[in-house]
């Protein structure tokens, strides 16, 4: 039976609220800047273009190759990438020539420093040695109580030509010939640092698309507000001097992972950090094997304890999963109690605020995805927003059964 009294009123109006404002607490209702061939343009989550301008773009995309212009382009630094590959032979033989065969309108030099007993990646980069834009330097056998890649990157550094310098990982891949251009238009004179932003190719799962780019949008959100904190892409731009000046990775070492976080942590002071997020900016990294992916969160959950400002990172976070599972389990409450009860308007308000939160989360992440070109279907994002939350439960589960000395380099 429907009843109207002051109680079921309020309990009504009171879920209605809640599913109208918990779902703005939600990374994918702030707004992200993209970038368009290196300029930023100020966009939102909420902005949506008509379908006569996106018609319109879509012809012009057709009719006109997205290049660079001269105005756009006007000091492109000379520039150094840096590889550093561990037993990823097949990769580098993939990638390495997407590297070495950048459009780039001044000088710039690619540097692999691989293990010194790794005879597939000398063997594969002897094919490449004729190659004007490749250096190759090799670690020593004796190096040890340090990580392997932060002294490859290291050596790297210490090797290059040039001031600014890029380090990559090799799984990655550009997505254009334009994509150094793209990067270093953001060299500039007030920058130490520029964030290219990646993403996994097609073929990756969707959960791991879904689950990247959700946790991306933090780290985003934070460069754009001048508060970096650390990096979850695979491509940096730094000075030479300042790294050498600063000690590289001082302090940090013996942490077998996590240099591009630690260099970002370290280095990023105000506004001397770049992002760039444009389609041509960026790199595809290959779909992560189920132990990378596993690694990767094991890796930063050590590291992330060694770094500034954790707290202050971690508690946007906490607050949207609050929002969002709370909001749910009220509305589950809400309903299951009131249909046992035979509280009928109760049950019809649960109901349809139920209904409402699902719309909205909805709508904002496949708005938010598709801007950057992440195609996940729409009756997977529900279940998957609730999974992040308990997946890293699990994550976190591993992290504390783990041996802590699998995480450095010292294992004495």
């Amino acid at each position: 039976m429907f009843t109207f009294d002051n109680t079921t009123i309020i309990i009504s109006v009171v879920l209605l609220l809640i599913a109208l404002l918990t779902p703005l607490f939600n990374p994918f209702f702030r707004k992200v800047r993209i970038t368009e061939y290196g300029v930023p343009i100020s966009t939102t989550e909420s902005e949506e273009t008509s379908e006569e301008e996106q018609h319109v773009e879509e012809e012009d995309e057709a009719l006109v190759e997205p290049v660079v212009t001269e105005e756009q382009r006007p000091n492109f630094p000379q520039i150094s990438i840096i590889l550093t590959p561990h037993d990823n032979a097949q990769e580098l033989v993939k990638n390495l020539p997407l590297y070495l065969n950048q459009d780039y309108p001044t000088d710039f030099q690619v540097i692999v420093v691989a293990p010194q007993n790794d005879y597939e990646t000398s063997d594969v980069l002897k094919r490449f040695a004729s190659n004007a834009h490749l250096y190759t330097t090799f670690i020593p056998e004796s190096s040890r109580y340090m990580s392997k890649k932060k002294l490859a990157i290291t050596l790297g550094v210490k090797a290059a030509k040039y001031d600014w310098v890029i380090m990559a990982d090799i799984c990655c891949y550009p997505t254009s010939d334009n994509w150094l251009q793209v990067i270093a238009k953001n060299c500039q004179e007030d920058k130490e640092l520029v964030v290219g932003y990646t993403r996994y190719e097609e073929e990756t799962p969707a959960y791991r698309h879904f689950e990247r780019h959700y946790l991306a949008r933090y780290f985003m959100r934070e460069y754009q507000r001048n508060k970096a904190y650390a990096c979850p892409f695979n491509a940096l731009a730094f000075r030479k001097a300042t790294f050498l000046r600063e000690e590289g990775f001082r302090g940090n070492l013996k942490y077998i992972r996590g240099e591009y976080n630690f260099m970002v942590n370290k280095y990023a002071k105000g506004n001397n950090l770049a992002f760039e997020n444009s389609p041509e900016g960026t790199l595809i990294e290959e779909t992560p094997t189920e132990k990378v992916w596993l690694s990767t969160h094991l890796f930063y959950m050590e590291n992330r304890q060694h770094l500034k400002r954790t707290t202050q990172h971690r508690f946007l976070p906490y607050i949207d999963q609050t929002a969002l599972h709370g909001n749910y389990l009220l509305q589950c409450i809400a309903l299951a109690g009131s249909l046992l009860l035979g509280m009928w308007t109760i049950a019809v308000a649960a109901g349809l605020s139920l209904i409402i939160t699902i719309i909205l989360r909805l709508v904002m992440a496949k708005k938010a995805l598709r801007r950057f070109d992440i195609d996940i279907p729409a009756w997977k994002i529900i279940p998957y927003e609730i999974a992040i939350a308990w997946k890293f439960l699990g994550y976190k589960l591993k992290y504390h059964r783990a041996n802590k000395y699998d995480f450095i380099s010292h294992k004495l």
